[in-house]
């Protein structure tokens, strides 16, 4: 099935919203674009087979070479003619392309001898003042040839004192006259630029839903109400699966990239198993938070929509960049994205949300490894904080004390026997209490029975305290 099809039926079938749609790149009008030149070039013997063997390649109008190969290159293709080296400053300026070629000034004569005689005579009736053809050569003034009275201006073939011409003496650089390629890339950039304002504009209503959910779930989380303390701990469990799994960024060594939007979705669907088959959805029973939950699914499968929405407009660029080299040979596709650079919709938008999320969200539900001793990889309870900064739970600094360690694990400064009560870190204590109120009770049993073992030897874990 050809690519255009495929596009309109990705576009039509995929639930994407009426106005992303209609911002679409329009694949089959470019392709249209194509048609028109591909005709233009004919006309004057410029077929894909011709201008294949006479262009170097495409290169911007400022590019410029150390070889005196002017000979082995008689035709060039200026894609914009901005003397401007800021890439972003031109990168939304019109496009002005220009296909050239030298002949000699005194004879007309086209330079490369790969033309056939009938594409040169072509050629030489745009170069030349007489011939069969109305177009004309249009000096500059102070040329040392007359401009041409009585010409056509639509046909006026404008000489371009370029680099090369000004280097060879004798020899003047002409313009094929061609207009479809400007219509080609003016509605091509028109259009990239329409699909970066639509994504300004989906970023900042997304993050209107992400905000106002973000306070939702800061109402549904607050430890200082009652009724929200066991639904702080489902919370934290969703939302700790949630990062995980990593929908949309790696989060590991090995799988660190962003994900397109096939691996997105997987990572998604893999999510909401596993929230559904740890029982949390039904845990969340109650009508807000559920709301709270559908909701926070809703914004994950909006962000999934635009990554897949951007991945298929900029395979639709690279493929009808790929088309207009084919069907020219004018090779624009290695060099376009220099002049014009496509927004990543699919990446942007998913960075900038995710962030949103991360931040007006997920922030709201501390989790437990943001609060984790270094040591033990498990709550601190009654952290204690040395004198480097670095804090540790109470057991494991004792553990330190006893076996003569007197250096920090991370800095190396000997801070471990300075500590004391008075290191004992209340605020952070207070803190993990009010928001790690299960954690924190496990963890002082535990620390308590450890105490024990300490004090009578491994038998106090396993026999059962009795009384005679």
């Amino acid at each position: 099935m050809k690519f255009g099809h495929v596009f309109k039926e990705s576009l039509r079938n995929e639930g994407f919203p009426p106005e992303w749609v209609d911002s679409a790149i329009s694949y089959s009008q470019l392709k249209k674009c194509i048609k028109r030149l591909t005709d233009e070039l004919q006309q004057v013997g410029l077929d894909p087979a011709t201008l294949s063997k006479l262009l170097k390649h495409v290169e911007d109008y400022n590019a410029s070479t150390d070889q005196d190969d002017d000979q082995e290159r008689p035709f060039e293709y200026i894609l914009s003619p901005s003397s401007s080296a800021d890439g972003a400053s031109q990168s939304r300026k019109a496009f002005h392309p220009k296909l050239l070629f030298s002949v000699n000034e005194l004879t007309g004569e086209v330079t490369g001898a790969q033309l056939d005689e009938e594409t040169k005579r072509k050629l030489q009736m745009l170069a030349v003042e007489t011939g069969l053809s109305q177009m004309r050569v249009f000096e500059d003034s102070g040329s040392s040839l007359n401009t041409v009275d009585s010409v056509d201006p639509s046909n006026v073939i404008t000489s371009v004192p370029t680099n090369a011409s000004r280097n060879r003496p004798g020899y003047r650089t002409i313009e094929v006259p061609i207009t479809s390629d400007a219509e080609f890339f003016t509605r091509l950039t028109t259009e990239v630029s329409g699909l970066e304002k639509l994504q300004q504009r989906e970023q900042k209503r997304m993050n209107g839903q992400i905000e106002e959910l973000g306070k939702q779930v800061s109402r549904l989380t607050n430890p200082d109400r009652r009724g929200n303390r066991k639904m702080l701990s489902v919370w934290r469990q969703v939302f700790q699966i949630y990062v995980e799994e990593g929908i949309f960024f790696g989060t590991t060594e090995q799988d660190h990239k962003a994900h397109n939007s096939e691996k997105a979705m997987q990572r998604l669907a893999g999510f909401s198993n596993k929230i559904a088959t740890a029982g949390l959805v039904e845990k969340l029973k109650k009508k807000d938070n559920l709301h709270a939950l559908n909701t926070f699914l809703h914004i994950n499968r909006e962000i999934l929509q635009g990554l897949r929405f951007g991945e298929i407009n900029h395979n639709a660029m690279l493929k009808i960049l790929k088309k207009f080299d084919k069907r020219t040979a004018l090779g624009v596709k290695s060099t376009f994205p220099r002049q014009i650079q496509y927004p990543e919709f699919s990446e942007h938008l998913a960075k900038a949300v995710c962030a949103e999320v991360n931040t007006q969200i997920l922030a709201h539900v501390p989790q437990i490894d943001d609060y984790a001793c270094p040591m033990c990889y498990e709550i601190k309870w009654r952290p204690v904080k040395l004198s480097c900064g670095h804090t540790f739970c109470i057991r494991c600094l004792i553990v330190m004390q006893n076996t003569r360690q007197h250096n920090c694990p991370f800095c190396r400064e000997r801070t471990v026997f300075a500590a004391n009560s008075d290191n004992l870190d209340t605020e952070q204590a207070a803190f993990l209490k009010k928001w790690f109120p299960e954690e924190v009770k496990n963890k002082q049993r535990y620390n308590e029975l450890m105490a024990g073992v300490d004090q009578y030897g491994e038998v106090y874990a396993s026999e059962k305290c009795v009384v005679m």
